[in-house]
C-alpha cells in the first residue's frame, strides 16, 4: 500500500494539476477513440479509414469540451468564435500528425486486428504531443 502511495506522491511531483487534467481528458477521449475505432471497423465492418476518421472526429469533441470545462477552466476565455478557430486550427495540426503516423503504419504493414490498434495508439499519442503543445501555448493560455 505504502508504494502504491508513494508511486502517486512521484507522479504528483512530476506533473502539473493542469497536465494530470490534459492527460485524464485525453485518456478518457482516447478509451472512446479506441473504442468507437475497433466497433465500427471490427463490428460493423466500415473501411479502416473511415472507421478511423469517424472516431478521430468523436474523440476530438471530446477533448475540446473537456480541456475547455475542466482542464484549462482556470484561464480566461477566449472569444468563442476565436477558440473555436483556432481550436480548429490545432485539430488540423494534430490530425494531421496522428492520421499521418496510422497511415505511414498502415502502408509499411497492412492492419490487422492486432495490429491495427497499436497503429491509432502510434497516431494518437503523436498527435498528443501537437496538442499539448497547441492547447497550453496557444488556444488556452494564460
Amino acid at each position: 500500500m505504502w508504494q502504491v502511495g508513494g508511486l502517486v506522491v512521484r507522479v504528483k511531483g512530476s506533473f502539473t494539476l493542469t497536465q494530470l487534467k490534459f492527460l485524464l481528458v485525453g485518456g478518457g477521449s482516447f478509451v472512446v477513440d479506441i473504442l468507437l475505432f475497433l466497433y465500427l471497423s471490427q463490428v460493423l465492418h466500415w473501411p479502416i479509414s473511415h472507421a478511423r476518421l469517424m472516431a478521430f472526429c468523436v474523440a476530438l469533441l471530446l477533448t475540446w469540451i473537456g480541456n475547455r470545462l475542466f482542464t484549462f477552466s482556470h484561464r480566461k476565455r477566449r472569444p468563442i468564435g476565436t477558440q473555436v478557430l483556432m481550436v480548429a486550427l490545432l485539430a488540423c495540426c494534430a490530425a494531421s500528425v496522428n492520421l499521418s503516423v496510422f497511415y505511414l503504419l498502415s502502408e509499411l504493414r497492412e492492419p490487422s486486428g492486432l495490429t491495427a490498434p497499436v497503429y491509432l495508439a502510434l497516431g494518437v499519442l503523436s498527435g498528443l504531443v501537437v496538442n499539448w503543445l497547441g492547447s497550453n501555448l496557444l488556444v488556452f493560455r494564460d
